[in-house]
């Protein structure tokens, strides 16, 4: 939709992000644009795909008995179908870019991208290629980091930041002073975004430690012999192979690592600068899981949602609409989101007010 006469359109800003995060992560991937936004119906299609693969496979990593092992469940049903449908769409795209190496002898001919990255990719000791399995996986797992999730976490922070007006004021003086100090334009690499907006990544990663995009981290015990887990009421012995659960909601929200009760349910960007001063590593905060198997794709996400938010409040102002707040009011202060089988979801809009700046 257009704006008004005052350059003000109320967004649906859930919506909005998954379509621009969307063709943000699919042109790094295949520099290759798709037009989400325009609603174009192949990209339209190909999101759905990625939507419905992404909801069934957490449907299966909380299914605790494990059926979809051993019966065609609908949810394994559906992923499959899915997954597909998203092999299709990486296949047919892998397949012309090995066809174009091949015509001009030569990898950086073709576009320096993840798929090149990943066709012409080997082992150091065997000198072996990924399988196109590999490829999938891997383009499969950077989706998941750079739409949804990524989507779900700037559309939370830009509403805590419009319900929270003096660190809204604070990330857009840093905006402005970064697009200022570059000629104009804003930070778009890690070292530009690490030294130019520290505020806006600390805003990130409250959002995120509050509102964390997967509300759970699925792990499975393998020490030899099982661990033992110190409890404030006994040990408890987790034996080899069982699986077990972690919260990064929960997690984030414990008052003995996040100040207190009162303070660990606020939107307090400042307490990620409080902590570095203080050299605390905060350990409790994993949105992204942690250990060797930490989201493979979380320094994108991370690059991608603070390049997308700095460039939208360059340009825009946004502001909680009457009913946004009344719903929030509504729910003691919280979002008005929930989690469908593990993934954030959004059963009503987060409507915001963008007045252009």
């Amino acid at each position: 939709r257009s704006l008004d006469a005052r350059g003000g359109l109320d967004v649906e800003v859930d919506t909005a992000t998954q379509a621009v995060t969307l063709e943000v992560i699919h042109e790094a991937l295949f520099s290759e644009r798709l037009d989400v936004i325009d609603e174009e119906p192949a990209a339209v299609a190909i999101a759905r795909s990625f939507r419905e693969f992404n909801v069934a496979n957490q449907d299966l990593l909380n299914d605790y008995l494990q059926l979809y092992q051993k019966f065609d469940t609908p949810e394994a049903l559906r992923r499959e179908t899915h997954r597909r449908k998203l092999r299709a769409h990486f296949d047919e795209r892998a397949d012309a870019r090995e066809a174009l190496i091949a015509e001009t002898g030569d990898a950086k001919d073709a576009p320096q991208d993840l798929l090149t990255a990943l066709l012409t990719a080997t082992d150091p000791e065997t000198g072996e290629k990924l399988n196109r399995d590999d490829v999938n996986l891997t383009l499969t797992e950077m989706m998941v980091a750079g739409h949804d999730t990524t989507a779900a976490t700037v559309a939370c922070m830009f509403t805590l930041l419009a319900a929270n007006p003096s660190a809204m004021r604070e990330v857009v003086a840093e905006v402005d002073a970064a697009a200022e100090a570059l000629g104009g334009r804003l930070p778009s690499t890690v070292a530009e975004v690490a030294e130019l907006l520290p505020k806006l990544d600390d805003a990130m990663k409250e959002a995120m430690r509050l509102y964390p995009a997967v509300l759970i981290v699925v792990r499975e015990a393998d020490e030899k012999g099982g661990t033992l887990l110190e409890t404030s009421a006994a040990p408890i012995l987790v034996p080899p192979g069982a699986g077990m659960w972690i919260s990064p909601y929960v997690m984030g929200r414990l008052p003995r690592y996040w100040g207190g009760s009162a303070d660990a349910k606020r939107y307090r960007p400042s307490r990620f600068e409080e902590a570095r001063e203080r050299g605390d590593a905060l350990d409790a905060f994993m949105p992204f899981g942690g250990g060797p198997r930490v989201c493979l794709g979380s320094r994108f996400a991370m690059l991608e949602g603070k390049v997308t938010a700095a460039a939208i409040l360059r340009d825009f102002d946004l502001a909680l609409t009457p009913e946004l707040k009344s719903a929030i009011d509504k729910n003691g202060g919280e979002l008005p989101i929930s989690y469908a089988a593990g993934l954030m979801s959004f059963p009503e809009p987060l409507r915001l007010r963008a007045q252009r700046r």
